[in-house]
C-alpha cells in the first residue's frame, strides 16, 4: 500500500511593488532575485516550496503559491516581512498600514498612499491640513514646500493611520502613524542626513556605495522594500554629494536627499 501525501497550497499577493523593470532580461533577472529574497525569508523550512505564480500587469506584483507542511505558518511569515494586499471592505478606522508614496505633486491638496488597497483599488489621501500639522509643526505652507522640504518622490515610505473610511464613495483619509513620524523626528534631533533609493535593492545600493568610498559613511542601511532603501548618514556627511557621486551606478533609479536643514525651515515662523 502506498501512502500518498497531499500537500495543500496557497496563493498571496505581496505587497512589493515591481517597477523597474524595462526589458525581458531584466525581467528574468528579477524574477531569480526576488525568489530568493523569498527564500531567504524562509531559510530553515525545507518542507515548503514557495514559486513566482505571475507578475501582475495592473499592480506589477508578483502573485506567489506556497505549498508544504508549514505553508499557513510561511503565509504569515511573509505577510509579517513583506505585507500583501489588503480588501477594501477590511479597512478599518484606527488600523496602521504599510505604504509607499504615489503621483508625487500631481494634485496640491495632499499626498497619496498606496498601501495595496484593492477591490477596489483605493489608496490613502494624507490631506494638507493634516501634513501641516503632522510635519510642519502646523505651520500654513504649500504642499509643494512640504515636498521640496521632505524631499518626497514616488515609493517614499510612508505608514498611514487610517483615520476616514467612506464606504458609499470608495475613499479613504490617514495620517502619518507613529513609526513614519518617529523616523523623521530621530533625524532632526540627532541631525542626520539620509538618502532613499527606489528602484534597486539593498545589495545593490550597498555595493554601489562601497564602490564609491562611502560605506564609512552610512550608519544604517533600511530595507523598506525589495526596491524601496534607505540610508541614515554620519553626522556631517552630505546626501546630495553622496547621490551626485554614486548616480550613474544606479541607473534608472530615483535617488533623494533627507536633509534636516531643509525640513526645519518649515517650523521658521512667518512672522
Amino acid at each position: 500500500m502506498v501512502l500518498e501525501i497531499y500537500y495543500m497550497t496557497q496563493n498571496l499577493i505581496l505587497f512589493d511593488k515591481i517597477y523597474n523593470v524595462s526589458d525581458r532580461g531584466k525581467k528574468e533577472d528579477i524574477y531569480l532575485r526576488y525568489l530568493k529574497y523569498l527564500k531567504e525569508r524562509i531559510k530553515g523550512f525545507t518542507d515548503t516550496s514557495i514559486q513566482i505564480k505571475k507578475l501582475r500587469k495592473f499592480d506589477k506584483r508578483f502573485e506567489i503559491t506556497i505549498s508544504g507542511l508549514e505553508e499557513n505558518f510561511i503565509v504569515n511569515i511573509l505577510k509579517k516581512e513583506i505585507g500583501s494586499i489588503q480588501n477594501f471592505k477590511d479597512i478599518s478606522v484606527g488600523k496602521i498600514y504599510r505604504g509607499n508614496l504615489i503621483e508625487v505633486g500631481k494634485v496640491g491638496f495632499g499626498l497619496f498612499v498606496d498601501c495595496a488597497i484593492l477591490n477596489p483599488q483605493v489608496d490613502v489621501l494624507v490631506n494638507l491640513h493634516t501634513l501641516r500639522e503632522q510635519l510642519c509643526e502646523g505651520n500654513e505652507r504649500s504642499l509643494k514646500e512640504i515636498i521640496d522640504a521632505y524631499n518626497f518622490i514616488n515609493h517614499f515610505p510612508i505608514d498611514v493611520k487610517i483615520t476616514v473610511v467612506d464606504s458609499v464613495n470608495n475613499k479613504l483619509l490617514g495620517e502619518l502613524a507613529p513609526k513614519t513620524m518617529e523616523f523623521f523626528n530621530k533625524i532632526l534631533k540627532e541631525n542626520l542626513e539620509g538618502v532613499f533609493l527606489s528602484g534597486e535593492t539593498k545589495g545593490q545600493f550597498k555595493k554601489a556605495l562601497t564602490k564609491k568610498g562611502h560605506f564609512r559613511d552610512i550608519i544604517t542601511v533600511k530595507r523598506y522594500g525589495f526596491l524601496e532603501n534607505l540610508v541614515l548618514l554620519k553626522e556631517g556627511s552630505n546626501a546630495p554629494g553622496i547621490i551626485a557621486h554614486i548616480g550613474n551606478e544606479l541607473r534608472n533609479c530615483k535617488l533623494s536627499a533627507i536633509r534636516p536643514k531643509k525640513i526645519k525651515k518649515l517650523f521658521e515662523s512667518d512672522k
